[in-house]
Formats: C-alpha cells, sequence, structure tokens
C-alpha cells in the first residue's frame, strides 16, 4: 500500500469513501497537486487509489457543481483556473462572512473553545517564530474551524469552510507580506471574542481578511 492509498485509508474510517475520494480530490487541487487546465480521468484516479470508479464520479460532480472542476467536450474533467479576479470576489464574500462568524463566535464560544484556540494561536505565533510555514499553515486552519463552529450555525459553518479552502492557495502572500502583524491580529481578535465584544470582534475580523486581500492584490499585479 502506497502512501497516498495509506491516507485515504486513514481518513476512510471517518466518513463514506465518496466523501473521502472528494476531500482528497478537493485538497489535491487547492493544494497544486493536479495543476490548472489539468485533466482529471476516472479511470487514472481510481487506479491511483486502488477503487471503483463510482466514488470518483461521483466527487468529480460535485466538484463541478462547487465549481474547481469544468467538463469540456472532447477533452473532459479539467481543472478550473482561479484567477486573481476571481480570487478577489472570494475575498469579498469572505469579509462578510467571517465578520458575520466573529459576531457570533463572540455570542456563543464555550470556555473548551476559548482554551482550544489559545492554545493554536501559542502554536501559531511559535511556528511564526521559527519561520515554519507549514506548522503555521496548519494551527491556523484549525484556530479557524474552531472559531466557525462556535458560532453554533451550521449553514454558516459550512459556507466559511468551503470559501476558506479556496483562499488557502494565497495564505503564503499573506505569509511573506505580513508575517509581522498576523498574530497581532489574531490575538487582538481573539481578546475581543473573549470579552464578548461582538461590535469590535467582527470589525476585526473583517479588517483581518481585508489586509489579506490587499496583501495578495499587491501579489497578483
Amino acid at each position: 500500500m502506497n502512501e497516498i492509498q495509506s491516507q485515504l485509508e486513514r481518513i476512510r474510517q471517518r466518513r463514506p469513501l465518496r466523501d473521502t475520494v472528494y476531500h482528497y480530490l478537493k485538497e489535491s487541487i487547492l493544494s497544486g497537486r493536479y495543476h490548472q487546465g489539468q485533466r482529471l480521468m476516472e479511470s487514472e484516479i481510481a487506479l491511483e487509489l486502488n477503487i471503483s470508479r463510482t466514488p470518483v464520479r461521483e466527487a468529480l460532480r460535485k466538484l463541478e457543481q462547487e465549481g474547481l472542476v469544468l467538463y469540456e467536450p472532447g477533452k473532459g474533467i479539467v481543472v478550473i483556473y482561479l484567477g486573481a479576479e476571481d480570487m478577489l470576489e472570494i475575498f469579498a464574500i469572505m469579509v462578510a462572512i467571517e465578520g458575520m462568524a466573529a459576531r457570533l463566535a463572540a455570542e456563543h464560544i464555550s470556555t473548551e473553545e476559548i482554551e482550544q484556540m489559545e492554545q493554536l494561536l501559542a502554536a501559531m505565533e511559535t511556528a511564526m517564530d521559527n519561520h515554519d510555514f507549514t506548522s503555521f499553515q496548519k494551527a491556523h486552519r484549525e484556530f479557524n474551524r474552531t472559531l466557525f463552529r462556535s458560532t453554533r450555525n451550521r449553514h454558516l459553518f459550512e459556507l466559511l469552510k468551503r470559501y476558506q479552502e479556496y483562499i488557502v492557495r494565497t495564505e503564503i502572500v499573506s505569509w511573506r507580506k505580513r508575517y509581522k502583524d498576523l498574530n497581532k491580529e489574531h490575538r487582538a481578535l481573539l481578546t475581543a471574542i473573549i470579552a464578548r465584544d461582538k461590535e469590535k470582534a467582527e470589525q476585526l475580523m473583517r479588517t483581518h481578511v481585508e489586509h489579506s486581500r490587499q496583501a495578495y492584490l499587491e501579489e497578483s499585479k
């Protein structure tokens, strides 16, 4: 069993196979493992993962609905290119919904979630000091997931997860251009949430996302 199949088997224990394949393919697209414009063939993916073609077909159909792949006549399913205009539109959405999430988190977050976010923020700060982007990104994504869950709004949580995954590819830009400010912004945000200051938490989150958008915009010029 190769590394990809081992990874798939570990994930498979927690969710149906069709969902496992979907998450694997989505992560492969967003991480750049499958490059923009690349043709994705059911038979090749099924062989790579050592599974039947049915869950692959279902996963590709779901990715097409989300706008990550596209059927092109004569070519088949290909990875869609998300350009600067697409990313800026996604950032505009994130400013609004992450701001809402911060407001709801300040209202509903539990003591356990606060403790978890404090631990994750400490991990982010350590990773930043060590210039360890991989560890920072892992802790950052879990920090956001914990905040999103604390909203107690299931539909908002699913929406946030979807769009958060789209902008993962821009995090290296924020790291490079704003690494001195990132954790200061996260620390201020968490402080406002702990204080149950809904207005301040929302404004700080909106400003945080806007700063990331500006960094991406400057980089893409």
